[in-house]
C-alpha cells in the first residue's frame, strides 16, 4: 500500500517535536524553542539525509498554522479589553513600538543593509511574544503581580499594532517603495475595508454564534468558528491583504461572543497542532552555517535590542505615570521577540523583498531573547530595587510626584472620555456611510448606466439618491450626535453650540467627499444641501428610530453577558498605585475558612482589603465585617505585591499540608480483611465496631460463604469467617489487618 509522503513527514515532524519539547519542558524552557530546534533537526541543513520530503505541503500546513495562531490571538483580543487596559498600557505600547521600529531600522542601516531589510528588522524587533511572556510569568508564579497586569495590557495593544505593521509591510512590498501618498491611500483603504468587516461582523456574527452555541453541540460550534475564520482569511486574500489579518479580525469579532471561551477551548488542540508545524517549519528554514556566518550581527542586534527594549519600555511606562519599580519590571518582562516576528520574517521572505540572511538572523535573535526571558523577569525586581536605592533622592521624589499627578489627571477626565466616545461613534457612522456610498457606486451605479441605459446625469442622481436613503440613519447620527453635549459635568451648563457647528461642517465635508463618485465637485454641494434638507425635514422621526434600532442592536454585542464556560469577572480595574486587585481562592484547610472577615483581620494584620467575594455564581461586593468566609470562596483583595504574597500562601496553600492532603486520593486503597474466630469484632454490628472512628476506614463490602453484600447495612452483625472489604488510608488499614481482627 502506497503511503503519501505528507503522512510520513508529519509523523517524523510530530515525533521529533514531541521528544524535543519534552526535554525543553523538563529544563523549563518555552516549547516554542523546542519546536524550532526540532525543525533544525529534521530540516535539510543538519543531517545528511533529508528526513522531510514533501516540503511544499508542509509549507501549506505551516500557513494554516499562521491562520489558526492569529485566530487564537484574536480570540484573546477584544476592543473591550483594549478599552480596559487604559491609557498607560496604550501609551507604553505605542511609544516603545515606535522607538524599536527606529532602532531596528538604524541598526540595519549601520550594518550596511538595504532599506527593506532594515525596515523589516525594525518591525521584527518591535513586537514582543505574547505566548512566551505569559508562559514565563505563569511558570515563575508572577502572573498576578502589578507589573504583569501592565505587561498584559501592552501585549494587547502590541497585537493590534503588529497586524497594522503586517498590512503596511505588505502594501509597501507590493508597491516596491515607501511613498507617503501611497501609504496614506493604502491606510485609508485598510481602515475602510477592516472597519466595514468589523461593523458587519459585530452586528451579525456574535448573535449567530450565540444561537449556535445554545442549540448546537461542540462539533457544530467548532466547524462554524473555523469556517468563519477561513472565510475571512480568504476574503482578506481577495483584497490583497495577509490571510493572517483576516483570521485575526474574525477572532477578535468572535471574542465579543458569549461563546468565545468555549471556542478557544475547542480549537486549542487544532491550534497547537498547526502552530507546532509552523514553528517546526521555521526551524527547517534555518541553516546553522548561515547563523555562524552572521554571528557578529546576531550578537550585536541581540545586545542592542535588549538594551533598547528595556530602556524604551521603562521610559514609556514612567511617562505614562507608573512607578519606577513597576516600569523597570515591565521593561525587563517585554525584552524578547516571538511568534509575530516569525510571521513578519516569513512575510518578507515570501514576498522576496528581504535578503536571505535576514530570516536566520531574526530567528536566532528570537531564540536567544526567548531563552533569556525567564532570567530577565526573575532579576527585574532586584534590578528595580537597586536602581531605586542608587537614584538620588530628589529624582526619586520627582518621579513619585509625577506618578501621583498622572493618576490625578486620569481620575478627572470623565468629560474627555464622553467626548472621545461621541467622536468614535461619529467616525464609525462616517465609516458606514462611506462603505454604503462605495458599494452603491460599484454596483448600483453601473447597473443604472449600462443595464438600464440611463443617461450619465440621471444614473448618477438616482445612484446617489439610493446611497443617501440607505445611509440616511447614519447621516442623521453624524449630524445629531453632539447635540446637547456639555463641556461641564454640571447640568446647568449650556450645551456647546460651537462644537456642534464644527461637527456638522465636517459631516458635510465627509458627505461631499464620498459623493464625488457620483457628481463633479461643483454640483455636489447643491445636491447635498437640497436633498438632505428635504429628507431630514420630512423623515426626521423615522430616521431617528431607525438609527436607534441599529445602534441598540450593534451595541448589544458588547454587553457584558456571561461567557461560556467561564464565569464572568466581577471587577477588573487597575489601582492607581502599586496596589492592585488579585483573586485568592480559600483552601479548605486555610485558617481563615469558616471565620468572619472581622475575626480574620486581614486589613489589620497584612494591610489587605477584601473588595468582593465570588461564591459559586453568587457575588458579594463590599462584604460586611460579619460575612463568613467559606472554603473555595474566591476573594478579590486589594494590596501591594508584597502584602499579597505575604498572605497568599497561607490562604491558598496553608502550611502543614503533606502530599497526602494535596492529593486527596493518594494513599488510599481497597483492602480485604478476614475476621478471625477470636476477633473482638465478632458479634458486633458494623456500627458498633467503630472502624470508622478507630481506623478512618469504611466497610464497603462483605463476603459470607457464597453471599456477597455490597455496601452492607450498618446494623449487620459480623461473624467469624466474614471477609470485610474496607476502604481507607494504607497505613491505618495495615494496622487494622495486623490487629486481632485479622487472622
Amino acid at each position: 500500500m502506497h503511503l503519501a509522503p505528507l503522512i510520513r513527514d508529519l509523523a517524523v515532524i510530530l515525533a521529533v517535536a514531541g521528544l524535543v519539547t519534552l526535554v525543553f519542558q523538563r529544563i523549563r524552557q518555552p516549547v516554542v524553542l523546542g519546536y524550532i530546534i526540532a525543525g533544525i533537526i529534521v530540516g535539510p541543513h543538519v543531517l545528511p539525509g533529508a528526513m522531510v520530503a514533501d516540503i511544499p505541503n508542509i509549507r501549506i500546513w505551516a500557513e494554516l498554522g499562521v491562520i489558526f495562531l492569529m485566530f487564537s490571538l484574536g480570540l484573546d483580543f477584544s476592543f473591550r479589553k483594549l478599552a480596559k487596559v487604559g491609557l498607560s498600557s496604550s501609551f507604553t505600547a505605542a511609544f516603545e513600538v515606535s522607538v524599536m521600529l527606529g532602532v531596528g531600522y538604524l541598526c540595519g542601516r549601520l550594518l550596511g543593509w538595504r532599506t527593506f531589510d532594515a525596515v523589516f528588522l525594525g518591525a521584527i524587533l518591535a513586537i514582543s511574544s505574547t505566548t512566551v511572556i505569559i508562559k514565563a510569568l505563569d511558570e515563575l508564579g508572577l502572573r498576578t503581580r502589578r507589573f504583569s497586569e501592565l505587561i498584559f495590557g501592552v501585549l494587547i495593544v502590541e497585537d493590534l499594532v503588529a497586524v497594522l505593521i503586517l498590512v503596511a509591510l505588505s502594501t509597501a512590498a507590493v508597491s516596491t517603495g515607501f511613498s507617503g501618498l501611497a501609504l496614506l491611500l493604502s491606510t485609508g483603504k485598510l481602515v475602510l475595508v477592516i472597519g466595514t468587516w468589523f461593523l458587519v461582523g459585530y452586528f451579525a456574527v456574535p448573535r449567530f454564534v450565540r444561537y449556535v452555541g445554545k442549540v448546537g453541540n461542540d462539533e457544530m460550534l467548532t466547524i462554524l468558528s473555523l469556517g468563519l475564520c477561513l472565510f475571512l482569511a480568504v476574503l482578506a486574500s481577495a483584497f490583497n491583504y495577509s490571510v493572517a489579518l483576516g483570521a485575526f479580525i474574525m477572532g477578535s469579532i468572535l471574542a465579543e461572543s458569549t461563546e468565545s471561551h468555549r471556542i478557544g477551548d475547542l480549537i486549542a488542540p487544532l491550534k497547537d497542532l498547526f502552530a507546532a508545524i509552523f514553528f517546526v517549519s521555521i526551524g527547517m528554514l534555518m541553516d546553522p552555517v548561515a547563523i555562524l556566518a552572521n554571528i557578529g550581527p546576531i550578537l550585536l542586534i541581540t545586545v542592542v535590542y535588549v538594551v533598547a527594549k528595556i530602556t524604551a519600555v521603562t521610559v514609556a511606562a514612567l511617562l505614562s505615570g507608573q512607578t519606577l519599580r513597576t516600569s523597570i519590571q515591565v521593561g525587563f518582562g517585554l525584552a524578547q521577540i516571538g511568534e509575530f516576528s516569525f510571521i513578519i520574517a516569513t512575510l518578507g521572505q515570501s514576498l522576496r523583498v528581504t535578503s536571505d540572511f535576514l530570516f536566520p538572523i531574526a530567528v536566532a535573535v528570537s531564540l536567544i531573547t526567548t531563552f533569556m526571558t525567564p532570567y530577565l523577569i526573575r532579576v527585574s525586581h532586584d534590578v528595580a530595587v537597586l536602581v531605586e536605592r542608587r537614584l538620588p533622592v530628589p529624582a526619586r521624589e520627582l518621579l513619585g510626584r509625577y506618578a501621583a499627578w498622572s493618576q490625578e489627571r486620569r481620575a478627572g477626565h470623565g468629560k474627555r472620555e464622553a467626548f472621545y466616545r461621541l467622536f468614535l461613534r461619529w467616525a464609525l457612522n462616517g465609516l458606514t456611510v462611506t462603505a454604503v456610498f462605495i458599494l452603491v457606486g460599484e454596483t448600483v451605479l453601473p447597473f443604472f448606466r449600462w443595464k438600464l441605459s440611463l443617461s450619465p446625469a440621471l444614473a448618477s442622481s438616482l445612484g446617489w439618491g439610493v446611497a443617501v436613503v440607505l445611509s440616511a440613519p447614519f447621516l442623521w447620527a453624524m449630524l445629531s450626535l453632539f447635540k446637547g453635549f456639555r463641556l461641564s459635568d454640571q447640568e446647568e451648563a449650556p450645551p456647546h453650540g460651537g462644537l456642534l457647528f464644527v461637527i456638522r461642517i465636517l459631516t458635510g465635508f465627509w458627505i461631499g467627499m464620498v459623493s464625488l463618485k457620483f457628481f463633479a465637485a461643483r454640483y455636489a454641494v447643491v445636491f447635498i444641501g437640497a436633498f438632505i434638507a428635504i429628507l431630514f425635514v420630512v423623515f426626521y422621526r423615522q430616521l431617528e428610530a431607525s438609527y436607534r434600532w441599529f445602534e441598540t442592536r450593534f451595541l448589544s454585542t458588547f454587553d457584558a453577558a456571561p461567557k461560556s464556560p467561564k464565569k464572568r469577572d466581577v471587577l477588573k480595574h487597575l489601582a492607581p498605585w502599586d496596589a492592585h486587585l488579585v483573586r485568592i481562592k480559600v483552601h479548605p484547610n486555610a485558617e481563615i475558612a469558616g471565620r468572619k472577615i472581622r475575626d480574620v483581620a486581614l486589613r489589620k494584620k497584612y494591610g489587605l482589603n477584601i473588595v468582593a467575594i465570588q461564591r459559586g455564581l453568587r457575588t458579594i461586593v463590599a462584604p460586611s465585617p460579619e460575612e463568613m468566609l467559606f472554603p473555595k470562596d474566591e476573594l478579590l483583595v486589594l494590596g501591594t505585591d508584597e502584602q499579597i504574597e505575604s498572605v497568599r500562601f497561607e490562604i491558598e496553600k496553608p502550611p502543614g499540608l503533606d502530599t497526602r492532603y494535596q492529593n486527596p486520593l493518594a494513599g488510599y486503597e481497597l483492602k480485604s480483611v478476614l475476621l478471625a474466630a477470636g476477633s473482638e469484632l465478632c458479634g458486633l454490628s458494623i456500627r458498633q465496631t467503630g472502624i470508622g472512628e478507630r481506623f478512618g476506614a469504611m466497610i464497603v463490602g462483605l463476603e459470607r460463604g457464597d453471599r456477597r453484600i455490597i455496601n452492607p447495612d450498618s446494623g449487620l452483625t459480623l461473624v467469624a469467617g466474614d471477609i470485610l472489604w474496607v476502604v481507607g488510608e494504607t497505613e491505618k488499614l495495615s494496622q487494622l489487618a495486623q490487629g486481632p481482627t485479622a487472622s
